[in-house]
Formats: structure tokens, C-alpha cells, sequence
């Protein structure tokens, strides 16, 4: 009968410490047994290696985590109940905020109370239950420390992509320490922690390029997400280093231990690279060629805008200084009509100015130049920026600068409309120039509300709403023509009736 040595036995809790069983005395019963085993095939006449690597097959590495885990859960209730909490509220968060962003995308109502309560849960509830299940099974070193980093930097990411959703004040800071915390933190501990584990030396080279490639992705998807400059080049490099670095070396050198290589570990990793390779075409920024071509309408907009502007003022002028119009009331609503029209179109430049200088980081001054030259701006793609301006914090967004807008233009067409009175072509023109009403209205069926703001803004790139902006310039200044050459026509019209009539 052959026994077992001390060497041997130091190769099984070798063995058995790969497992991370933090639980000590199932640890020191797993040894006991594992040890029994091994001498009861040894009695059959076979080596220490050969009874040893029979037994791992039939256990498994992950055999032993599950007997933890398995024995955790029977007796200990606090885990059972923690363990459930996490499954649970884990499930109910997912489902909400997947149908609320579902919701979201259709225009659909509550899409925001279902995103803000999913979130909730899932920074309240299931991310410290899971905190405490994942310490109760641990046994890696610093393992509290990296849990709690990992909980602490989750949160903060995950209500900032909500904020950022909802477009709530202070997004972008959750976000920055959220990232920050991830990237310059979390992951460097648990590279650390990898790289004093003795039994994956061959593996150490794979975690610094993972890591590296990690964090440089992650700062790049920060750079998209802020709008800063570079963005694209962190994200390429980073998608580059996981995907052709990282995961091939990985690969090559598990692949090596055969007895470690399954189905699920293979579905895992093209799993994980179609999902970077996915992400890095999502984050990436349009199309040079596409956002020119969203640049040329906006320009000759711009032009059509500028030319009805000079004609409005030509005839403005010819009106108020004609020696032969004594009428004060029919001078008066000319300069009415331009100081209304004026106003909304200053009001609305503003707007300009100040997306443009958010958009690219730049002063007023620096603004009014790229709107002119629309190729100058850097940040073309941006959409975050234009809706939190242009809509606000509101679901139907009407807490931002598009309602004040919609309001402006209701306004001056039922003033240039007062001044055509009689004139139905003119207020036929008016009133398609300054048209604000909602594309799509509820039906019978059900169908969805979505108002003139959401319709107009709702993810729409900044030069996009650059240009969406001119359009409205350019159709205040259409009515405005309209109105100025009715009213032109009315007095003359009066005027020549008078001259004829008999005395």
C-alpha cells in the first residue's frame, strides 16, 4: 500500500488553494478527502500523479468552488438571503431598464420613472448584495479592497449613464470618477493581485496587456462620452490591444493546459470580441464624408436666409422713407413687423452661438466664426450637448431652449398674421413658414405623442441642429417678407381706392 507524502500533500493544498475556498474548515475537510481519494487509487497500484490527476478529472477546480458555495448556502442563512437578494433584484433592475429604454426609443411614456428605478436598484440593492456574496466566497488577497472600489466605481458609472439619459445636472462628474475610479483603481488592483498569483505566471504578460489596453479603452470611451478631443485614437488603440493583443496570447497560453479549455470559455472569448469590435464601430465618429454632406444644406439655408433678410430691409426702407406715405399706424406696424422678426432671429443666433461654443469647448467670439464656416467645427457628431440645451432634463422636453423657441414663433405668427388680415395667401405662407405642429398625435390605436421639440432635437447631432436652427431663421424671414409685402400691397391698394373714389 503506497501513503501519501509530505510532498504530495503539499501538492494537493496547493491544488486545492487554486480554488480560492476561503471558507477554512471546508478547505481543511476538501484537503482531507482529497487526500483519501488519491490513496484509495493508489492502492491499485498506480503512481501519485496518475491517482491524483483521475481524482482532479472527477472533482474539477470548479467542482471544488461549487462544494463552497453549495455549503455556504446551507449553512449560512444571512448568504442564502443575501444570495437570493442579488439573483432578484439583479433580474428586476435588468428587466426595467431594458423596457425603459425600449420605451425611451419609441417615445413611449414612463420610459424615465422605469430607466431611474432599474438604475436604483441596481446601485442600491443588487450591487451590495452581490459586494457581500462575493467577500463571502473570496479569498483573494486585497479582495475587500478591490470589491469595494469595484461597487464604489460601479455606482457612481452606472447614475452616470443615468444622469446622462435623463440629462440630469452632474453627469459628466459621475461619470469622470466613475471611469477614474475604474481605470486608475480597480483595475490596477486586480492586475496586481493576478500578478502574485505564483500558479499563472505564464499568464502575467496577458494581464499587463489587458490591462493596459483596458484602461486606454476606457479613457477613450470617457473622451467620447465628454466630448474631448482624441477620443477616436484612445478607443482604436485600446479595441486594438484587447482584441488583437490580448485575447490571442490569452488564448494561446490557456490553451496550453487542455484540461482547462471548454465550450463556454471559447463562446466567452468571441463573445467578447465581437463586443469590442461592436462598441469601437458604435463609438467611433461619423464619417468625415457624412458630416459634410450634412454641412452644404445648412450653408445654402444660410444664404436663402441672408438674401430674404436684404429684401426685407430694402422694402422696409423704401417704405418708411417714401415721402408719400403720411399713414403713422401703417409705418408703425412695419417697424413692428421687422422688430418682432429681428427678435426671434437674434434669439435664435444666440442659441447658435452658444451650442456651438459648448460643443467645441470655445469662447463666443471663437463660436460666431465656425457658424459661419460650419467645417470648422470639431465636434460635429455631438448629440448629448444639443439635446441638453435644446430640450433639458425634461422627458417631453420642455424645459430647454426648443419650447422657448416653439413659444417665439407661435407668437410672431399670430402677430404677422393680425397685420395679413384679409389677405389669404399671405396667411396661408405665414402660416406653413411658422408651422409648429406636432408630427405625430395619439390615434385611436394608441400611437404615441411626439411633440414638436422631441421631433425636431431628440438625438440630434449638433450640425444637424445647426442647421435645423437656420431653417427656422430662414422661415422667420419669410414670413416677415410676406407680411411687409402684404402690407405694402394693402396701402396701395387703399391708397388707390381713395384717389378714385368720387367726390
Amino acid at each position: 500500500m503506497q501513503d501519501l507524502t509530505s510532498a504530495n500533500i503539499e501538492i494537493i493544498i496547493a491544488e486545492v488553494s487554486k480554488a480560492n475556498i476561503s471558507f477554512s474548515h471546508l478547505r481543511d475537510e476538501l484537503i482531507d478527502h482529497i487526500c483519501c481519494e488519491v490513496e484509495n487509487e493508489m492502492q491499485n497500484g498506480i503512481s501519485f500523479e496518475n491517482a491524483f490527476e483521475k481524482v482532479k478529472k472527477i472533482i474539477g477546480n470548479k467542482g471544488l468552488k461549487k462544494v463552497q458555495e453549495n455549503t455556504l448556502f446551507l449553512i449560512d442563512k444571512k448568504y442564502r438571503f443575501m444570495k437570493r437578494i442579488m439573483k432578484i433584484f439583479g433580474l428586476i433592475s435588468l428587466l426595467m431598464i431594458t423596457v425603459g429604454a425600449l420605451f425611451k426609443i419609441q417615445h413611449w411614456p414612463v420610459a424615465g420613472p422605469l430607466m431611474v428605478f432599474g438604475f436604483f436598484l441596481l446601485g442600491a440593492i443588487f450591487f451590495p448584495s452581490a459586494l457581500w456574496v462575493m467577500k463571502k466566497e473570496s479569498k483573494l488577497k486585497g479582495s475587500l479592497f478591490i470589491y469595494l472600489i469595484s461597487i464604489i466605481g460601479g455606482i457612481l458609472f452606472i447614475f452616470g449613464i443615468l444622469f446622462k439619459i435623463q440629462h440630469y445636472p452632474g453627469a459628466n462628474l459621475l461619470l469622470l470618477i466613475g471611469f477614474s475610479t475604474i481605470g486608475l483603481v480597480l483595475i490596477p488592483a486586480i492586475l496586481i493581485s493576478k500578478l502574485r498569483d505564483e500558479n499563472a505566471r505564464n499568464l502575467h504578460s496577458a494581464y499587463i496587456i489587458g490591462a493596459i489596453s483596458l484602461i486606454i479603452y476606457l479613457a477613450g470611451t470617457l473622451f467620447k462620452i465628454m466630448t474631448f478631443p482624441g477620443a477616436a485614437p484612445l478607443l482604436f488603440i485600446g479595441a486594438i490591444g484587447l482584441t488583437m493583443v490580448f485575447f490571442p496570447i490569452y488564448v494561446m497560453k490557456v490553451y496550453k493546459n487542455a484540461e482547462s479549455i471548454k465550450v463556454s470559455f471559447l463562446f466567452l472569448c468571441i463573445g467578447i470580441l465581437f463586443f469590442n469590435m461592436f462598441s469601437l464601430l458604435l463609438a467611433l465618429n461619423i464619417s468625415k464624408g457624412v458630416l459634410a454632406f450634412f454641412i452644404n444644406p445648412g450653408t445654402e439655408i444660410t444664404k436663402t436666409a441672408s438674401i430674404l433678410e436684404n429684401k426685407s430691409n430694402s422694402l422696409s426702407e423704401e417704405m418708411l422713407t417714401d415721402s408719400l406715405i403720411s399713414d403713422t399706424l401703417y409705418k408703425k406696424n412695419i417697424i413692428r413687423v421687422k422688430t418682432l422678426s429681428d427678435e426671434l432671429n437674434n434669439f435664435i443666433e444666440d442659441i447658435k452661438i452658444e451650442l456651438i461654443s459648448k460643443v467645441d469647448g470655445i469662447d463666443n467670439t471663437e463660436a460666431k466664426v465656425k457658424i459661419k464656416n460650419p467645417l470648422l467645427i470639431n465636434s460635429k457628431d455631438n448629440y448629448d450637448i444639443p439635446m441638453s440645451i435644446l430640450l433639458g432634463n425634461t422627458e417631453d422636453g420642455k424645459s430647454g431652449k426648443a419650447s422657448q423657441i416653439k413659444i417665439k414663433i407661435e407668437s410672431l405668427k399670430d402677430s404677422l398674421m393680425s397685420y395679413c388680415s384679409g389677405d389669404e395667401n399671405a396667411v396661408t405662407i405665414i402660416k406653413k413658414s411658422l408651422d409648429t405642429e406636432s408630427p405625430i398625435h395619439y390615434t385611436d390605436k394608441g400611437l404615441p405623442f411626439v411633440n414638436w421639440e422631441i421631433s425636431n432635437f431628440y438625438r440630434v447631432i449638433a450640425i444637424s441642429a445647426l442647421n435645423k436652427l437656420c431653417f427656422f431663421q430662414r422661415n422667420v424671414r419669410i414670413a416677415e417678407l410676406e407680411t411687409l409685402e402684404s402690407l405694402n400691397s394693402g396701402y396701395l391698394a387703399n391708397n388707390q381706392k381713395s384717389i378714385n373714389k368720387p367726390k
